[in-house]
């Protein structure tokens, strides 16, 4: 099992987010029958004006085959038509954690947060150990729905977790509760490198809200 992260920031001159996801959203159905969608969202801190989805497949050839099945569909409403709203698109291919439950459709809230630690890419699976003994408290407070590591991309040292919150209010309560606990975000043996993250809206067709 693979998961696919696809990060586009799109031309806010050619109508932006909204007009990605009306094009997107238009033709989803095409592409669902083809592959199934983890969730799909746009950025409300960090660097706005990006959109950000997961696509779970079996392996590569997978992948390779649902993306031409889809772009072959006899309705010629798949792709969208939306690469010239892109600035810069990023894709990722991710390892899901041992640990990490399949991404299925979930309603747990409004405000989703994707995170990210570097380590030392030789270390890095080390540090993942870390995160799956610190995982049963953080869930006590509310579910991490993924947890990752890069096998393709910029940063193979990285590992990602994505959580969700009821609103904005609920997670400041989640972080006043984990500084309690003082154990999450973990602290492995291993020296991060960097760290960063986004918070995320749904978007009305994601499988994830």
């Amino acid at each position: 099992m693979i998961h696919e992260l696809r990060t586009y920031t799109i031309r806010v001159d050619a109508g932006g987010v909204r007009e990605l996801e009306r094009r997107f959203g238009n033709g989803i159905d095409v592409r669902l029958k083809y592959s199934a969608l983890g969730g799909f969202f746009h950025t409300l801190s960090g660097e706005m004006s990006q959109v950000v989805h997961i696509w779970p497949y079996d392996g590569l050839r997978n992948r390779a085959e649902a993306r031409a099945a889809a772009n072959r569909d006899e309705s010629n409403r798949w792709p969208p038509g939306i690469a010239e709203l892109f600035e810069r698109q990023v894709v990722e291919i991710l390892d899901p954690a041992p640990f990490m439950r399949p991404l299925e459709p979930r309603e747990l809230g409004r405000v989703w947060e994707l995170s990210w630690v570097d380590y030392p890419p030789a270390r890095v699976k080390e540090a993942l150990a870390a995160y799956e003994a610190a995982l049963p408290v953080r869930e006590s407070h509310y579910p991490v729905v993924g947890c990752w590591t890069v096998d393709v991309g910029e940063s193979v040292g990285r590992i990602y977790t994505l959580a969700p919150y009821r609103d904005f209010e609920h997670r400041g309560e989640v972080e006043d509760a984990l500084a309690r606990d003082g154990i999450w975000p973990p602290l492995p043996a291993v020296a991060a490198v960097a760290r960063g993250s986004k918070l995320l809206e749904p978007a009305h067709f994601s499988t994830l809200r």
